[in-house]
Formats: structure tokens, C-alpha cells, sequence
């Protein structure tokens, strides 16, 4: 099984690798690395990783918090 951090679009992957929030972003990472279901993240992780990725939360639907679209890869690619 896919770990999230290989299902998460690359662009958001590099934007957490170099954030600037360096203690966020390493347990961001590893947790991401521990994971293999969206639902495993919490709010708090979530919202760390919109910050870290300059995604603005009121662009952001109830479909792409609760299932992950804006930011995981598509099943079919």
C-alpha cells in the first residue's frame, strides 16, 4: 500500500520540504510517511499543510477536506 506522501501531488511535497516552518514540515513529512489513508490526518496536519502549501481555506470545499481531491493524486494517473 502507498504511503500519502507518495499519493500527495509533488508540487505540495516540495512546498512542505521547504517551508520555512522546519519543525512542522519534518512532522508533517513523517507523518505523511507513516500514513496511508487521508482520513489518518487531523485537522491541525491539514491545516499545517495549507499553510506550508499558500493553499487559501476559503477556496477549499467540504469535498477537498473530507476526501483529500485538491491535494492527493488522481487514482486513474
Amino acid at each position: 500500500m502507498k504511503t500519502l506522501l507518495k499519493q500527495i501531488k509533488p508540487n505540495y511535497i516540495e512546498c512542505i520540504k521547504s517551508s520555512d516552518y522546519k519543525y512542522s514540515s519534518s512532522r508533517i513529512l513523517a507523518k505523511l510517511e507513516s500514513s496511508s489513508f487521508y482520513g489518518e490526518l487531523t485537522i491541525n496536519e491539514l491545516r499545517d499543510i495549507y499553510n506550508m502549501c499558500n493553499i487559501e481555506s476559503v477556496k477549499v470545499s467540504a469535498w477537498d477536506i473530507k476526501y483529500g481531491d485538491n491535494i492527493l493524486i488522481p487514482d486513474n494517473d
